[in-house]
């Protein structure tokens, strides 16, 4: 409604045309999450083994030359999340590790241990939230308001799109294949660690294989800003219902 003087007139107008259309799009796009859960192992089953602890191989790229590293994330629900990663830099292995729960977080680096500031604590939540929405686990939760982002083409081949909003935390969008209702690509936006500006994020998710009655992607590609960040390929997922509460203390 940007013509003031016809603001009024058009408002019902615009009321009659708008609400069905919000309220069938956001049935589609509900219809892709239940046909992208199904694919991925099932409500039940996601809801049953809600934590994952993968390990890994693979290059980070953010500071342009590719720097080998492996390790292993472990994660539990939303709000709890630990990274071992050891980095091979200057001919040294460098290991690090990072630890999030829902009030606290701590990075440590080699021996020197550092408790999160208050921002750096809500960006890693904001990012264990994004990580928590791609499991596809909570999205029928009334809480998460779900519409269609139409369809674009993934690795050769066609995907659709749904945009996930939650109260106090940004927005994750999610496209799934057409054929087979697989998770291909989560983008979000995050905070750089090194400039500490918001970047669109793209992570692109592939070769599925079958793990304890689920589906989960096996080799990963992050882009940043469409500039290529990490990749790598897991060696190992397993999941549980609940991870031991040290895997969550100060490192």
């Amino acid at each position: 409604m940007r013509h003031v003087p016809h603001a009024f007139l058009a408002f019902g107008f615009v009321l009659a045309a708008t609400v069905p259309a919000r309220a069938d799009d956001a049935a589609d796009a509900r219809a892709l999450i239940e046909k992208a859960v199904k694919a991925h192992g099932g409500q039940e089953k996601l809801e049953k083994l809600p934590a994952i602890v993968t390990k890994f191989k693979g290059t980070f790229h953010g500071m342009g030359e590719g720097i080998p590293m492996s390790g292993e994330i472990s994660v539990q629900g939303a709000d709890r999340q630990r990274v071992e990663i050891e980095v091979e830099a200057g001919g040294q292995k460098i290991p690090i590790t990072i630890v999030v729960t829902s009030d606290k977080g701590w990075t440590k680096i080699a021996k020197d241990t550092k408790e999160m500031d208050k921002d750096e604590l809500k960006e890693a939540l904001e990012q264990a939230h994004g990580s928590w929405v791609a499991t596809l686990a909570p999205l029928k939760d009334k809480k998460f308001t779900l519409s269609t982002t139409g369809e674009m083409e993934i690795e050769k081949r066609p995907a659709l799109g749904v945009k996930v909003s939650h109260k106090g935390y940004r927005d994750v969008e999610l496209y799934f294949d057409k054929e087979t209702g697989l998770l291909v690509k989560t983008e979000g936006r995050v905070k750089d660690e090194g400039t500490g500006q918001e970047v669109t994020e793209e992570s692109f998710h592939s070769e599925y294989k079958d793990v304890q009655g689920t589906k989960q992607p096996m080799k990963f590609t992050v882009k940043r800003n469409g500039k290529l960040f990490m990749e790598g390929e897991s060696s190992e997922v397993l999941l549980s219902e609940k991870l031991d509460a040290s895997t969550f203390t100060k490192p």
